[in-house]
């Protein structure tokens, strides 16, 4: 008896699509190479999965967005606190305070675009 097999379409997020295959039933379909997303995302998953077709499928490429480390150090090296945020996101500095002086810092903590390392600075210190 033959094995019953699946047609499984690909799309991006716009609706274009991406390519098909057909997978045996219960088996993995092979989806195309994961679609270039919009900058500052990145390809997260197929939606509907893939992994156990069961009947004839549409699935959509689904984005998630890119997500940077930053680092606060204090002028010494002491790492004060780790974030992860998103790209074109702000980072949230710590309160952070040394001989009675509040930092800022080495420099803009908003529309993150990479990984950064802020370190405290404050008024009248020699860099």
């Amino acid at each position: 008896m033959p094995l019953k097999t699946y047609r499984v379409e690909f799309f991006d997020a716009n609706g274009m699509p991406l390519g098909e295959c057909r997978a045996v039933y219960g088996s993995a379909a092979h989806p195309p190479k994961a679609p270039h997303p919009p900058k500052g995302w990145r390809f997260d998953h197929w939606e509907p999965e893939v992994c156990f077709v069961r009947s004839n499928l549409r699935s959509v490429a689904v984005y998630a967005p890119k997500e940077y480390l930053v680092t606060f150090m204090s002028e010494t090296g002491t790492v004060l606190k780790r974030e992860y945020v998103p790209y074109g996101g702000d980072a949230t500095p710590p309160q952070y305070h040394a001989c009675g002086r509040a930092a800022r810092w080495s420099g803009p903590t908003q529309n993150i675009r990479r990984a950064e390392t802020f370190r405290a600075q404050f008024e009248g210190a020699v860099a």
